[in-house]
C-alpha cells in the first residue's frame, strides 16, 4: 500500500500499480468507493497518450513542492500556492485533449534534449575539474576499463570503474555464499586503487568487492556500494570525489536516464574481462 517512486517521472507508474495490484484487494477501501471506480472505469473516454498522463502527474507533484534529487524525491521545492495550475500544468493538459492544434506547446513540456545529454555525457556543461577527470580517464586504459568504452557508457560510470583494480577473491568469499563461481580460478574482485596503493602490506581490505557472478555485478546495489566506498574513503583524491558528486548531480538536473541495454552490455563486458583475468592453472 506504500509506494516510493525514485523521481517525479515515476509518480504514474505508482499510481499505475496502486490502481493494478492494490485498489481492489484492499480491504479497506469502502465498497462504494470501489462500487464508484468500476462505474467510472466502464464509462468511455478519450484517449490520452501516456507521455503526457506521465508529464501530469510529475508536474502535479512539483505543483506542491516535490523535486528530484540524487537521493530520490523530496519536499524542497515552493509549492504552487495561487489555487491555479501553473502554466505548465495548463499546457499539458490542454495538448492532451488536442495534441494536434496545441503542438506548438510540445517544446514547453518536453524540450528537446541535447544528443550528448541523452547519453549522459556532461563534460561539456561540467566543471573544468570535472572536465579534467573524465578526460584523464579517457586517456588510460585500466584492467578492466577501456577507452573504447567511453562512447557507449555513461561518464558516471566511466568514471566510476575507472577507479578500481584487480584482486584475487579470498576463499571466505565462497564459504560466505556457498556457490562456486564456473571461473573461479580465473575470476578478479574489484579493488580501491587507492586503498590497494595505501596498504600494501594488507592481502585483504574494506575496499574490495567480490561479485561471483553478472547478476551480482549487474545489482544496482552493487554500483552504489563502490559509490559510497570511493565517497568516503580517506585515500580517494577530493577531485575524483567532486567529479562522480558533479556527474550524478547533473544526470538528475537534466532527468536523463541511461539508455536501455547500455548498462547490460557493459557490464557483461566487465564481467568478462573479470572472470578471465587471471591466468587458468
Amino acid at each position: 500500500s506504500v509506494s516510493f517512486p525514485s523521481k517525479t517521472t515515476n509518480i504514474f507508474e505508482s499510481v499505475r500499480n496502486f490502481q493494478r495490484t492494490h485498489f481492489e484487494a484492499c480491504q479497506y477501501i469502502p465498497d462504494e468507493l470501489k462500487v464508484r471506480y468500476k462505474k467510472l472505469m466502464r464509462e468511455v473516454y478519450k484517449k490520452i497518450h501516456q507521455k503526457y498522463i506521465k508529464a501530469y502527474y510529475a508536474e502535479a507533484g512539483c505543483e506542491i513542492g516535490l523535486m528530484d534529487t540524487p537521493n530520490g524525491i523530496i519536499f524542497g521545492a515552493p509549492p504552487n500556492l495561487s489555487g491555479k495550475p501553473s502554466e505548465k500544468l495548463l499546457a499539458i493538459m490542454k495538448i492532451a485533449k488536442d495534441p494536434v492544434a496545441s503542438a506548438h506547446l510540445e517544446e514547453l513540456i518536453f524540450p528537446k534534449v541535447d544528443r550528448r545529454l541523452e547519453n549522459m555525457k556532461f563534460s561539456h556543461i561540467a566543471s573544468e575539474n570535472t572536465r579534467q577527470v573524465v578526460a584523464k580517464s579517457r586517456q588510460q586504459k585500466t584492467c578492466f576499463v577501456f577507452p573504447s568504452d567511453f562512447p557507449t557508457l555513461s561518464d558516471f560510470r566511466f568514471v566510476l570503474y575507472h577507479q578500481f583494480c584487480p584482486c584475487r577473491p579470498p576463499n571466505t568469499a565462497l564459504n560466505r555464499r556457498k556457490i562456486r563461481p564456473d571461473k573461479w580460478d580465473t575470476l578478479s574482485g574489484l579493488c580501491c586503487q587507492y586503498c590497494a596503493k595505501a596498504r600494501p602490506e594488507e592481502r585483504y581490505h574494506r575496499g574490495m568487492y567480490f561479485p561471483l557472478d553478472l547478476e551480482s555485478l549487474h545489482d544496482s546495489s552493487f554500483s552504489h556500494n563502490l559509490q559510497v566506498h570511493l565517497m568516503t574513503c580517506q585515500h580517494t583524491p577530493f577531485e575524483i570525489k567532486e567529479a562522480l558528486e558533479e556527474l550524478q548531480r547533473l544526470a538528475v538536473e537534466t532527468g536523463v536516464n541511461t539508455k536501455r541495454g547500455s548498462k547490460k552490455k557493459f557490464m557483461q563486458k566487465l564481467w568478462e574481462r573479470m572472470a578471465n583475468y587471471y591466468p587458468a592453472p
